[in-house]
This record gives C-alpha cells, structure tokens and sequence, in this order.
C-alpha cells in the first residue's frame, strides 16, 4: 500500500480512541445521572419522612388537646386559681406525642398549649407542632332558690325536715361561705304540699325564707331536663359513674396509695374532706330508680326514676330525679339542694319525706358540686389555632 493510500484510509487505531472516548464520555454521563436520580430520589424520600413527621407531629399536638378534654374528670385540678397551670401532662401517640400545658385564665375558661413532637432530635428528624385551644366548663345553670323543688305534691312527715337556711357544711366550706337563706320548698300550688299536717299545711317541718313558696316555673317540665347551656342528654353522655335501673349503693371514699381512685363506681368522694377524695365530686347518673343505703358521697346525681335515701345515707350536692325524692327506713341527709319532676304520676306516687330525712339548702355544695363534675368543652367560637 502506497502512503497515499494509508493517508486516505484512516487508521483503524483512530477509530478505536474515537469509540473509547465516545464510550468513556457516555459512562460519565450515565453515572452523573444515576448520582443525579439517586439524590433526588434521597431528596424525595426526605421530603416524604420529613412531611410524614411533620403531619404525625400536627395529629398529635391536636391529640393532645383533645385527650386533656377526654380526661378532664380523672384529675383533681378545680382548686387552681385563675393564672395558675396543671402540671404537664404527656399523651403518645404510636410514634408521636403531645405534652399539654393547661392554664386557667379565667374561673371557667382553660387556655391549652399542645405540643406534638414526632421523630428523633439526634437523627435531625425531629418535627414539632403546636395546637392553641381554649375550652370552657360546661357547668349547668340550675337556680338555687329552695332547698326542695318539686313538680307535684310533697309530703313531710314524722321527723322530716327541708330547710333553707343555707350552710357551708363539709368539703365545701374551703374557700366558701354560706350565703342568704332561702325557701325550704318551692312547688307550683303549695296547698298541695303536706308539712305534717295534711287538713291544714302547717307545721314546722319545712323552714325557709319562706318556708314554702309557690313557683309557677316548677311545672315545666323543661326545668328538670334543661340547665342553660346544658340538658340531661349532654349531662349524662359524659357521666363519671353509671348505674342500672334499680341499683342499691352504699358509697364510700376509695383511697389507693394514698391517691382518690376515681375509677370505683362506689367511690361519690368525701363530703366528711378527711381523705384524698375531699375533691372528688363526680357525675352518677342512675338510669332508673336508685337507692341510696347508707354511705356518703357528693357530685351531681341524676336519676331517671325515684331516688331513696335510707340507712343514714349522706349526699351533698345536687340530686334530680325524673321522678320522686323518697325517705326510706334510717333516713338520710341531702345538703344542697334537690329537684324532683315528678312524671310518674298517679295516687299516693309523689315525693315523701319520714323520720330522720334532712334536705338543707347549700349553695357552696351546688357550686362546688356543678363546678368539680363539669366536663371541658370548646368555646363556642375560634377555640383552636396552630402555631409553629
């Protein structure tokens, strides 16, 4: 082959270096890309961790507000004063959690301060949120003006006694004072109403200011169902303690490692303030008639029937009953006050009150009593924000 014709056919070497950088060339290219994919794909996935945390975080802080309302009743928490804050409290949530800090900002508003945290801080993955929420106690309106209200006819015999004068007796004389007095019985005809002697209503078993008054609101049925902002549905869906139709208690106070243990269906707290239940005043609703056997306890007591007081029994607060108000053998003591519907009526069936029953007006029992077993609700507008 002459040198012309080597110069005019390239060399097939050059061909080779041209292939081998070509090849070289897109390798370099391939594995910028797959760096490239892979750390978006890291990227990505950091993202997706990081925004699942961050959405873990939001649910728990709202968790955590929500669970502080859940468990508003299993804690002693009504002797704060406006301005102080509960201690922490921690929820979790899976791989989540909430720690909640509560203050009272007024006597029956709750500022809370949720914060969610999900993640670890050490792995730089830890996110937080944070919930503002304000709740209100639900406390029902009930008007306190006699010892003893009652829809239909009452009658008051041997040694029974309703009274008005208003005292601060038991648990309820911390940080209360008694007031003005008040009636002993309230009813819409107090004709009706028999104070020993039936021929001509008198006698000395009702004392009050006045002893008895007529009060035309009294045959509403409304009243004893509906409390303001609160009725016996919304009352009772969130009862501490619930009792069958025909149920006999005797409660006493439940004391565990010197803690109240409040999850005992006959533990009604300690009206005598001598043990670690003195606070404790929670919610029973009876779901048909109910006797009380001796024992002692205080709180709000709604009864879907008769409630009976015998054996001595001891109850302060507030008791309404769907039907009568009953003095049973051994008689009993009610302090603060007692509404009685009356719907079941009928000859011989209305409230009867004998020997050694004592119902006597309190208004720091129905304060204390409303107060301590109202459940947390949200206010009723912009109650909640999130704040980073």
């Amino acid at each position: 082959m002459t040198p012309e014709q080597r110069h005019a056919r390239p060399d097939i070497r050059d061909r080779h270096g041209i292939a081998l950088f070509a090849a070289l060339t897109a390798l370099v290219l391939v594995s910028l890309a797959a760096v490239g994919l892979f750390h978006l794909s890291l990227a990505d996935a950091r993202r997706s961790r990081d925004g699942a945390f961050t959405l873990q975080a939001a649910t728990a802080a709202d968790g955590g507000a929500l669970a502080l309302m859940r468990d508003w009743n299993l804690a002693s928490w009504d002797t704060l004063l406006v301005g102080d804050t509960l201690p922490a409290q921690t929820y979790p949530f899976d791989s989540a959690r909430a720690t909640v800090r509560a203050t009272r900002i007024a006597p029956l508003v709750w500022h809370v301060v949720s914060a969610g945290q999900s993640g670890d801080s050490s792995a730089r993955t830890l996110a937080k949120r944070n919930v503002n929420a304000l709740f209100r106690l639900a406390v029902p309106d009930v008007a306190v003006d006699a010892a003893l209200t009652a829809r239909d006819s009452v009658r008051l015999t041997g040694t029974a006694r309703v009274v008005g004068t208003d005292t601060a007796a038991g648990s309820w004389a911390i940080g209360c004072t008694a007031g003005t007095s008040g009636a002993a019985l309230a009813s819409p005809d107090t004709t009706r109403t028999c104070d020993g002697t039936c021929a001509s209503h008198s006698g000395t078993r009702a004392v009050g200011v006045p002893p008895l008054m007529e009060d035309s609101t009294a045959l509403n049925p409304s009243r004893y169902v509906s409390f303001g902002a609160e009725s016996w549905a919304s009352l009772t869906a969130h009862a501490s303690v619930v009792l069958p139709a025909g149920s006999v208690v005797t409660p006493a106070p439940v004391v565990q490692g010197g803690v109240c243990d409040r999850s005992a269906t006959d533990n009604w707290g300690d009206p005598s303030a001598l043990t670690a239940c003195w606070s404790y005043s929670p919610l029973v609703w009876a779901q048909g008639d109910l006797e009380m056997r001796g024992g002692s306890g205080q709180g709000l007591l709604l009864v879907d029937g008769d409630f009976r007081l015998s054996q001595g029994a001891q109850f302060h607060g507030v008791v309404i009953t769907s039907d009568d108000l009953i003095g049973g053998a051994g008689g009993g003591r009610l302090i603060g006050l007692a509404m009685a519907a009356d719907t079941r009526g009928g000859p011989g069936d209305h409230t009867t009150l004998g020997d050694g029953v004592q119902v006597q007006l309190s208004r720091c029992a129905v304060e204390g009593a409303l107060r301590r077993s109202a459940r947390l609700v949200p206010v009723v507008r912009r109650w909640w924000a999130a704040i980073r």
